[in-house]
């Protein structure tokens, strides 16, 4: 497969990895080179610190199975390789790195608090170009943010009948929690269940 721009854009695999682990905008920044195993069929990513787990002790390896919608391999090796090239490939480097407009290596001398990771701002930037690009930059009447990279997911695996357990489990909930079902649960509205449509113009009057 031919690796061309579109693999090489860090806020595509963002979006494809958020997509697969539900992962939460801090969680793609933290995410380091060395947590991240590409495999053939898939990736083997270990979240290493989440809001959910404030003392970062690290989740079990999560391996995440490859699709042919989302490409997730093929956008992880172009960008390892953009990486590679960039000289910022070490183990204990972030895996989505702040660059210029020009694509190099923004220089970071001054951010002491983010270093050299992507701040959780631009990933939300990310997510709304991509999302103006792809004509849906509302949904359900609201702009798209990055809220929707582990709400997005949530959804669709509720509506594939995906075990709450298992759901958790992704999303990096403690067992048992509701949280997947009552903050992460957003079905799109269908305007056709709409109850008002029966009702005529102008509403019902009295008969003369």
């Amino acid at each position: 497969m031919r690796r061309d721009h579109a693999y090489r854009d860090p806020g595509r695999l963002a979006l494809a990895l958020a997509y697969h682990n539900l992962h939460r905008r801090q969680e793609l920044t933290d995410l380091l080179n060395k947590r991240v195993r590409v495999l053939s069929s898939g990736l083997l990513v270990v979240t290493a610190s989440s809001k959910t787990d404030q003392e970062g002790k690290g989740t079990p390896p999560e391996f995440l199975k490859d699709r042919p919608d989302t490409q997730l391999v093929a956008r992880a090796k172009a960008w390892f390789e953009v990486l590679a090239k960039l000289g910022a490939d070490g183990p204990d480097q972030p895996v989505f790195r702040a660059l210029t407009p020009l694509g190099n290596l923004a220089p970071r001398t001054l951010a002491a608090k983010r270093g050299d990771r992507m701040k959780g701002s631009a990933i939300n930037a990310r997510v709304q170009l991509l999302a103006d690009q792809a004509g849906i930059p509302y949904i359900a009447g609201q702009k798209v943010t990055a809220h929707s990279l582990c709400a997005g997911p949530n959804t669709d695996m509720t509506l594939a009948k995906a075990p709450l357990a298992e759901r958790d489990r992704r999303g990096r909930w403690a067992p048992g929690s509701r949280t997947a079902d009552e903050a992460y649960f957003q079905p799109e509205i269908v305007e056709e269940t709409n109850p008002m449509d029966a009702v005529p113009i102008g509403g019902h009057r009295a008969a003369d």
